[in-house]
């Protein structure tokens, strides 16, 4: 049998080289792709198969592209129940697949301020956690997650690009926040601030602080979020039917 018949198309060992990548975090999400010209280079190939490639990769939603930025892995990743439940949930709807995140820093921490939001011992050391939240790379949200003692700080070491808490405590622990409750300031970015997020010192952000409960009503995570906001902006849409 000619061998010629089971030869796959320049364009189809493309696509399926790096959706293989990103099945296997080779590439992560948020993360740029190599150029089209690398990809030339990389393959032995022309611009045609490689645009091929990319265009089926977007359209299947492994990827997103970014004019004058590149190709990027797109984020596949459930939203999380409580994202629609926001005042932020018309940016993340539209943008879910260009929002990634990374953990910075997991640590145990004493606050005797976030233990008594937690309902728990002002000694006890609460798991810590710093993360950055981008959207097609750039940071838009700085987050710091004080989380109950008796869940497991090996769950937020396992996957550094998790991107929400809600859903990650859904997989790893069957666990489903039923109350959420929320508070929102405007604050001055200090100098750290102004480093995570790449803003100005002094500059205007939000602040949000989130306590999170499960259906028992109990405590289990207090997120304290700074977003740029210029980036995005709170809003809140209320329907209600007249009888």
């Amino acid at each position: 049998m000619n061998s010629s018949f089971n030869k796959k198309p320049i364009y189809r060992v493309i696509y399926d080289t790096i959706a293989e990548k990103i099945d296997s975090s080779t590439y992560k999400v948020g993360d740029a792709l190599p150029s089209e010209s690398e990809m030339e280079k990389m393959f032995q190939a022309s611009r045609t198969p490689v645009r091929q490639a990319l265009n089926k990769l977007e359209s299947d939603g492994l990827i997103y592209r970014s004019q004058g930025k590149g190709s990027f892995v797109a984020n596949r990743k459930p939203i999380g129940h409580w994202t629609t439940m926001t005042g932020f949930n018309h940016i993340y709807l539209k943008d879910w697949k260009k929002i990634s995140a990374r953990t910075i820093e997991v640590t145990k921490k004493m606050s005797p301020y976030y233990a008594s939001l937690l309902e728990i011992n002002s000694n006890e050391e609460m798991i810590h956690l710093k993360r950055i939240r981008t959207d097609e790379g750039e940071p838009v949200i700085y987050l710091e997650h004080f989380s109950h003692p008796d869940l497991s700080i090996e769950m937020f070491q396992k996957d550094p690009s998790f991107i929400s808490i809600d859903q990650l405590l859904k997989d790893e622990k069957g666990i489903i926040f039923t109350t959420i409750n929320e508070y929102i300031e405007a604050i001055s970015a200090d100098s750290q601030l102004a480093e995570h997020l790449q803003v100005d010192k002094g500059q205007s952000i939000l602040k949000s602080t989130r306590v999170s409960y499960d259906n028992r009503s109990v405590p289990l995570d207090v997120t304290i979020i700074y977003l740029r906001s210029e980036k995005w902006k709170y809003a809140i849409e209320f329907n209600r039917r007249i009888q």
